[in-house]
């Protein structure tokens, strides 16, 4: 199933489970990954894989605008799961060697973490504010 939000579109397995590990991430243009929603949907719905999402890049929603390139993650159950990269080569024809843990994902989002730093540097130099 696919769901369209403001920030993100998900794909979804029919039974997914939200427990995961992390996920493989893919640099790309969000056209590009919307092109290729369809045939994401088409391996959640058979199983292949558990869930995946994509960063828009609407320009009235992007809370990070500062990043060009939209993100591809594609979530595993298991920490690294080379099955699932190695599907989203096969399929897909998308490689990648970043894997994040959704500790690292968490921890790079907290006061301090990387992403958190130039999130808040670019909306404080931007507005004067935050």
């Amino acid at each position: 199933m696919i769901q369209v939000g403001n920030v993100w579109t998900y794909i979804f397995a029919p039974d997914v489970d939200n427990k995961v590990a992390g996920k493989w991430i893919y640099e790309g243009s969000a056209d590009f990954f919307r092109a290729l929603a369809p045939r994401l949907d088409e391996l959640a719905n058979s199983g292949a894989i558990n869930m995946a999402k994509f960063a828009n890049k609407y320009p009235k929603c992007d809370p990070c605008p500062y990043i060009k390139h939209s993100v591809l993650c594609v979530y595993t159950h298991r920490p690294r799961d080379e099955k699932i990269r190695q599907l989203i080569k096969e399929k897909l024809n998308l490689w990648t060697e970043t894997y994040k843990t959704e500790e690292q994902t968490r921890m790079e989002w907290r006061p301090g973490g990387k992403l958190y730093e130039e999130y808040i540097r670019y909306w404080k130099n931007k507005r004067g504010f935050l």
